[in-house]
């Protein structure tokens, strides 16, 4: 055989065999599922559409939904490509075609998906597209929060790692109560007579399930890891009474509904399927239900570690939503039954008094509760004595400018402007004085509140006793019928 001919040989088998791959490759291209995927996104819109023909009205508007549905019942699936700032491809929505654009704040065509995510940005098929993924699926699991939401994106530092530590929320969480559970761990053995007086017990980032011998091997130690230590909060405990693994960020961040389902359009995500937020949406109007998706479950006894549910859990989770449901209803859901609150407590959502420090932590470790507030009723309110203080906006690095770009409903804000800063030192940008009187905003609505003052008021309080307990001494409204909160 001359050389010339082997070399026709060789060619002839090299060029054979990129035939083959590229058939191969064209064949497993064509039958990809993702392109299953594509269709049944496509027929769930052709359904969508064709459930809205009974209730369209006149003939031009029937004429321009039918040329809606032919054109969706032409759609051939293809490659989906988004092309981020810095040019970096990724293909995640060929598959996640109905996915929700996660936030305004976050556009996915300037930060993309894998830099929450993780994964691999190019990949259409599943199993390599997930690999690597942050928390599986789940990136606000407080183990990964540091890759995830603490990251570094196309448009800069995400975070965590900032200059200004109030833009540090992934590390300042890890110091956060809701995060570590060190409250209920030191005051429990606090009040058995194990700590005194009570201290604090863990470093930031540790949290007290961790904890091994968290009542020093008493028989009640078991109940009280799993029925406290181990349920909820933010750094993946299960909810109360439900198979549902609590999330880190998207405790708060994501809403959920009763039975944490998704209700989106992304058709990879079975919405029969437990573990999921109402849709893929990020948002800082958290409303009271998602803050009861832990809190006002029912009650701990903390003689026996046993945790009893509140008896009327089923009508609570059967409730309209809390942008459908009437005050009358609202009233009986916030606050398990035998709790003491006052009338604005009801009226207003859990954030609009909470601030910022309290949820997201400000740095530093307590061992309890009360050590951590940074807020009393006499913030908002003033006393026989005081009035609120005052904070003038002037500069353009206040936080409340970052807090007006991230919610939709944050009232106009401009220069001058006066806003309240608590005794400890916080700023409630959503507090505002107007014409000589203190308003809230409503975090969630953007609803308007007028906050009465004690100054010149009826209120006959001792000025010693200015803590919010005492408040509540005098303005239980448990048992009252409900109120527009001075509207």
């Amino acid at each position: 055989m001359t050389k010339r001919l082997r070399l026709i040989i060789l060619l002839g088998l090299a060029i054979s065999f990129c035939l083959i791959m590229f058939f191969l490759a064209i064949n497993s291209f064509s039958s990809s599922p993702w392109q299953d995927w594509q269709t049944k996104y496509f027929q769930a819109q052709i359904k969508e559409l064709q459930g809205t023909m009974s209730t369209v009205q006149g003939e031009e508007q029937v004429k321009k939904l039918e040329q809606e549905i032919k054109e969706w019942q032409e759609k051939k699936p293809a490659i989906q490509e988004i092309r981020l700032s810095n040019g970096r491809l990724e293909r995640c929505t060929t598959c996640h075609i109905g996915l929700e654009e996660i936030s305004a704040s976050h556009p996915s065509d300037s930060i993309g998906c894998t830099v929450c995510h993780g994964g691999n940005a190019l990949s259409v098929e599943e199993k390599t597209a997930h690999e690597g993924m942050y928390g599986g699926g789940h990136p606000g699991q407080l183990e990964v929060a540091r890759l995830s939401c603490g990251g570094s994106s196309e448009v800069g530092q995400c975070h965590s790692g900032n200059r200004q530590e109030a833009d540090n929320q992934v590390d300042l969480l890890t110091t956060a109560l809701m995060a570590s559970k060190g409250g209920e761990l030191s005051m429990t053995r606090y009040m058995h007579g194990l700590d005194i007086p009570p201290r604090v017990l863990l470093k930031p980032g540790e949290t007290a399930a961790d904890v091994q011998t968290p009542f020093n091997h008493r028989v009640e130690e078991p109940k009280f890891q799993q029925n406290c230590l181990a349920v909820c909060h933010l750094n993946g405990g299960e909810l109360p009474g439900q198979e549902v693994q609590a999330n880190g960020c998207e405790s708060c961040h994501v809403l959920s509904n009763t039975k944490h389902t998704y209700e989106g359009k992304d058709v990879t995500i079975p919405q029969s399927k437990t573990g999921y937020g109402i849709s893929h949406r990020l948002t800082v109007q958290i409303p009271y239900t998602q803050c009861n998706q832990c809190h006002n479950q029912g009650t701990y006894k903390i003689d026996t570690m046993d945790f009893i549910p509140r008896q009327d859990l089923d009508r609570v989770k059967s409730s309209p939503p809390p942008d459908k449901e009437s005050l009358e209803t609202r009233w009986q859901n916030v606050y398990s039954p035998g709790l003491v609150f006052t009338k604005c407590e009801v009226n207003l959502d859990c954030i609009d008094c909470h601030t910022r420090k309290e949820t997201m932590g400000d740095g530093e470790m307590y061992y309890s509760e009360w050590k951590a507030l940074k807020i009393q009723c006499l913030d908002c309110h003033g006393t026989m004595a005081s009035k609120p203080i005052e904070w003038k906006i002037t500069d353009k690095s206040d936080m409340a400018w970052a807090e007006a770009r991230i919610n939709p409903v944050f009232p106009p804000l401009k220069m001058g402007d006066v806003i309240l800063k608590t005794a400890k030192g916080e700023e409630l940008a959503y507090v505002r004085q107007e014409e000589g009187k203190w308003f809230n905003y409503r975090k969630t609505n953007g609803e308007k509140y007028l906050i009465p003052q004690v100054i010149d008021s009826q209120c006959r309080q001792d000025p010693d006793k200015q803590s919010s307990e005492d408040c509540h001494k005098c303005h239980d409204a448990s048992k009252d019928k409900p109120s527009s909160g001075g509207k």
